[in-house]
């Protein structure tokens, strides 16, 4: 799980029309990473991994916001090669589980980490991540849970201007967040700076 995030930077990129899903991949890749997210909140986010992933098989796509088991099966057909969702669903979990589809569940408590952990997600997203405390609570959880190896990807208020500090947490392993390709710029067809926005992150990232 943890390869797939080499240049600590995952990219959530909501696709309403299909036709645009390769020509956003062709800007992350320009932009010089590897791996994007396409959330389940549209009703052609399968059908765009499957675009995506047969134009570029190297590209590690991620299906996010995952919230039933039934999705779970859809995004593991659909070609992606990991999954993610807001909140922890015990259901959702297993049936990545049962399907050895990689998945990385959204937590906010101590519980919901230490229930994570339980069924062996080490990898989690911690989401709303300024909501919810930010570095501070990044700060709070490694006390008690540095040890046990989990590693976070804060994502919800995360931006160019703070994520040098996200990144500077041990306990994270790569920010996240629909701010590299906004619904904005998507519509307006305006790829290269969505290549631009990632390329400037990358920057933070290796520093």
């Amino acid at each position: 799980m943890k390869h797939f995030f080499e240049h600590k930077i995952l990219p959530a990129i909501t696709i309403e029309d299909e036709t645009k899903a390769v020509k956003i991949a062709e800007a992350v890749i320009a932009g010089g990473l590897n791996i994007m997210e396409v959330p389940f909140r549209t009703e052609a986010a399968a059908r765009c991994i499957r675009k995506i992933v047969d134009a570029f098989p190297n590209l590690h796509v991620g299906a996010g916001t995952l919230l039933t088991p039934e999705q779970v099966v859809l995004a593991k057909e659909s070609g992606s090669a990991f999954g993610l969702a807001p909140g922890f669903n015990k259901a959702v979990v297993q049936q990545a589980i049962d399907l050895n589809f990689p998945f990385i569940p959204g937590v906010m408590t101590p519980s919901e980490v230490e229930l994570a952990l339980e069924m062996e997600c080490k990898v989690q997203k911690l989401f709303p991540a300024s909501q919810v405390g930010g570095i501070n609570m990044l700060k709070a959880l490694a006390g008690p849970y540095g040890h046990t190896g989990v590693a976070f990807i804060p994502m919800g208020g995360v931006s160019l201007k703070n994520m040098d500090e996200f990144l500077a947490m041990q306990n994270v392993i790569a920010i996240g967040g629909s701010w590299l390709a906004t619904k904005q710029l998507i519509a307006d067809g305006d790829y290269s700076t969505i290549t631009k926005n990632i390329s400037k992150a990358i920057g933070v990232a290796v520093h």
